[in-house]
């Protein structure tokens, strides 16, 4: 069984630095996090930055089937 490691500069990142690293629009990333897909930092109000949880989503995907 191998290890792979992978090393994050930040848990988190702003939704336009994710699309900048993924290429995905920010409408989608939008969709993404509505349809629950893309893991976020709980918002403590209404007005807050939407961050991505980076390490919740390398996380999920390793938990995937190799195929």
């Amino acid at each position: 069984m191998s290890t792979i490691t992978i090393q994050l500069d930040v848990p988190y990142c702003t939704k336009k630095k994710y699309a900048a690293a993924t290429g995905q629009s920010i409408s989608t990333i939008d969709q993404a996090v509505a349809n629950g897909k893309l893991p976020i930092w709980p918002k403590e109000n209404s007005r807050g930055a939407v961050l991505i949880n980076l390490v919740a989503l390398f996380k999920k995907a390793d938990a995937q089937p190799f195929v």
